[in-house]
This record gives C-alpha cells, structure tokens and sequence, in this order.
C-alpha cells in the first residue's frame, strides 16, 4: 500500500511538471498556472493597438502600475460603465504616458507626455489628470504615440474582441 501510494504521488508530480512546463499559456485554464491578460485590437486612424483591458474595479485600481515599460504598439484600455469625468494618476509608473480619452467610439480629449512621479513622492503629493468631458474609456499608452500616429479630437475608435 505504501509502495502504492508513493508511486501515485511521484506520478502527480511528473503530470504537474510536464503540464507546467510545457503547456502553452492560457491554454489550460488552471488557477495556480500564470495567465496572460487578455489582449484586445484597438484601431484610431491608421494606428492597430494591442489593448489589455481593464474593465473592473480591481484592474482599473492596477492599471498599468508596477510595470518597467510597454511595448511600442500595446495600451491599457480602462472601461467604464458610464460616462463621467475619471481622474488618473501615474502611481507606481517608470515610464511617461499619454491619455486618450474616449466617449462612445469618438476621441473627446489627448493628453501627451505625462511624466511619472519622481521617486519617493507620496502618494498625498501626486497630480491627477483627467479629461475636458464625461469619457467612459480612457486609452494608456507610451509617450510619443499620439504624436506620432496623429491623433486628434473627433478620430474614430474601433474596438475588435
């Protein structure tokens, strides 16, 4: 029984392994295993954007915070059920943004090249930004791209599941 019990168990352990080592990931939907986020396409004018959304409380509250960088064609798309004015701040940034601010599908606002806080500011010292109008999405991406793919108040947005 022994014998058995030991050899079910080092089989588990080589099942496990192989799973995690060699599945692709968000393949297997297992809760320990690390998922990716999920990944939308956001289009404005010529410009195709990886979006991760954040469509929760709790995603929106995390936002980009924590992250080193962004790749050049990626973003954060924060969803809202309804229109209103939302502020954003750049807790726990290391790297410059600029906000798009979206009602519906249309650009209502751009902010551009908003720096990250200095190290060491409390979070008491931190400025807010936010839009013009009432937006029930805001798009997160590096610093530069709005510039560089020209985008303006009145552009049209598309957002691909």
């Amino acid at each position: 029984m022994k014998k058995f019990l030991i050899q079910t168990v080092l089989l588990l352990i080589v099942i496990g392994a192989g799973i995690f080592f060699y599945a692709k990931p968000g393949t297997i939907p297992i809760a320990f295993l690390p998922q990716p986020p999920k990944q939308n396409e956001l289009k404005i004018n010529d410009a195709v954007i990886k979006v991760e959304v954040a469509n929760t409380q709790s995603k929106r509250s995390r936002g980009l915070g924590g992250r080193v960088s962004l790749a050049s064609d990626s973003g954060m798309l924060f969803i809202f059920e309804k229109a209103d004015k939302y502020p954003f701040w750049m807790k726990g940034l290391a790297f410059a943004l600029d906000f798009v601010w979206i009602r519906d599908s249309e650009v209502v606002d751009v902010l551009e090249n908003i720096q990250p806080p200095a190290s060491g500011t409390p979070d008491s010292s931190l400025p807010f930004y936010g839009s013009n109008s009432p937006v029930d999405k805001v798009l997160e991406v590096n610093a530069g791209f709005v510039k560089a793919h020209s985008i303006k108040i009145g552009d049209v947005v598309k957002l691909s599941p």
